[in-house]
């Protein structure tokens, strides 16, 4: 796989732009799941944490179909990003219907999908894991080693995006965070849904626009789906937004 320089610049360049700015946490790991889809061209990929509720709960994802987000939020109780968070590594597979014993039920859902294969980087936080990167993908086969070094630099990159500090209190703030951006989460999906209604495009078109529109004016995902939902920002204004 090869892509223009040009391209590795702008999309590393669209999350860096968002750390300096400060974005909210969600913003970042939004510019990161579009880094993973152009750069190690998944299927799909996305981003789990760690709930304090228990479990991991799915911050985000390059897909918004229910059985794919059903099966990414499965990896709570089975599957690679579970493991990846326990072992504080990356984990994959490279051939799902071959490795079925180490995840069944994960295996055999993903494949039901047309998945063949899988990664999944941990999200490190002082010394831990608390959640992970998963990216599936359509064909069997192994990343190369600068594929995988790639993967896991964008895993940090949204650890960095959700915990934009200091404190030692840091990992107890994260819990906080992420509640807020699990709320964050459906709020957005609401305004995903406005504007795909309004608009008359699919889910991924819509949130790609919102997406698109947060990174030219710096406003945070989260601002902008207040907006759309409430009806101060139409969705036919959404391309012509000013910083």
């Amino acid at each position: 796989m090869t892509f223009a320089p040009e391209v590795f610049s702008d999309t590393v360049a669209a999350i860096t732009a968002r750390l300096a700015a400060r974005h909210d946490g969600l913003s970042v790991v939004n510019a990161v799941i579009a880094a993973c889809q152009t750069l190690l061209t998944p299927a799909v990929s996305g981003v789990l944490i760690a709930d304090p509720r228990g479990g991991l709960t799915l911050l985000d994802a390059s897909d918004e179909r229910m059985p794919v987000v059903e099966l990414l939020r499965s990896q709570a109780v089975q599957g690679p990003c579970l493991d990846c968070t326990m072992g504080k590594t990356v984990i994959s597979s490279t051939d799902l219907e071959a490795d079925g014993t180490r995840w069944p039920q994960f295996a055999r859902a993903a494949s039901a999908e047309g998945f063949r294969s899988v990664y999944a980087f941990p999200l490190r936080l002082d010394g831990r894991a608390v959640g992970g990167v998963t990216l599936l993908f359509t064909r069997c086969g192994e990343l190369a080693e600068w594929q995988v070094r790639l993967g896991q630099s964008l895993a940090d990159l949204a650890m960095l995006g959700l915990t934009q500090e200091r404190d030692p209190r840091r990992v107890e703030r994260l819990a906080e965070l992420t509640l807020t951006a699990v709320n964050d989460r459906a709020h957005i999906a609401q305004a995903v849904g406005v504007l795909a209604g309004t608009l008359g495009l699919e889910p991924e078109s819509a949130r790609a626009r919102m997406s698109e529109c947060s990174s030219r004016t710096g406003r945070p995902l989260r601002e902008l789906a207040q907006a759309i939902t409430d009806g101060s920002l139409a969705p036919t204004a959404l391309d012509v937004e000013k910083a």
